[in-house]
C-alpha cells in the first residue's frame, strides 16, 4: 500500500504543481467528505473476508506425514506433533517450515504451481525453504530440522 499510494501521491502532487487534472486528487484530499454507507459496507466486506480468510487457514488440519510426500510433492503435513508446511524437492531432501504467516500472522496455502507458500490475507509468499517472495511480510518463515 505505502509504495503504490506513495507513486499515486507524488503524481497527484505533480499534476497539482503543474495544473493538470488528476482522477485521484478527491481520493488524496484531507477535506473529503466523510464515507457514505455504501463504502462502508464495502470495508466492512471485504475486512470481514480476510477475518474469514484466517480462520479458515488457522483451522485447516494435515492429513499427511513428512514421510508420505512424494517427490516435488507439498502440503501441510504432521510433524512431532506439530501441523508444518513441508516439501520434497525434485532430489528427495524435505523442507519443513511453520506456516504462520511473519506478517499478522495468518494460516499459509500450498501453492502447487509456483512451490510456494501463499498467505491468503495480504498476498506474502514464500519460498518453499521459507524464503519472502513476496511481501508486505519482510520475515522468512521458521524453518524446522527434520533430521533427514
Amino acid at each position: 500500500w505505502g509504495m503504490a499510494a506513495g507513486a499515486i501521491a507524488g503524481k497527484v502532487l505533480s499534476d497539482a504543481i503543474l495544473g493538470n487534472e488528476n482522477s485521484y486528487k478527491r481520493l488524496f484530499d484531507p477535506t473529503r467528505p466523510k464515507l457514505k454507507l455504501k463504502d462502508m459496507q464495502q470495508f466492512t466486506k471485504k475486512n470481514l473476508s480476510v477475518g474469514k480468510d484466517l480462520l479458515v487457514s488457522k483451522a485447516k488440519r494435515p492429513d499427511k506425514t513428512p514421510e508420505e510426500l512424494a517427490v516435488d510433492e507439498g502440503g501441510l503435513v504432521s510433524f512431532n506433533g506439530q501441523k508444518l508446511g513441508g516439501y520434497r524437492d525434485k532430489k528427495g531432501k524435505l523442507h519443513l517450515v511453520k506456516t504462520t504467516c511473519t506478517h499478522l500472522g495468518c494460516g499459509l496455502n500450498w501453492n502447487d504451481a509456483e512451490r510456494s507458500w501463499d498467505c491468503p490475507c495480504h498476498g506474502s509468499r514464500f519460498s518453499y525453504e521459507g524464503a519472502v517472495l513476496n511481501g508486505p511480510a519482510v520475515k522468512p518463515l521458521e524453518r524446522v530440522e527434520s533430521g533427514e
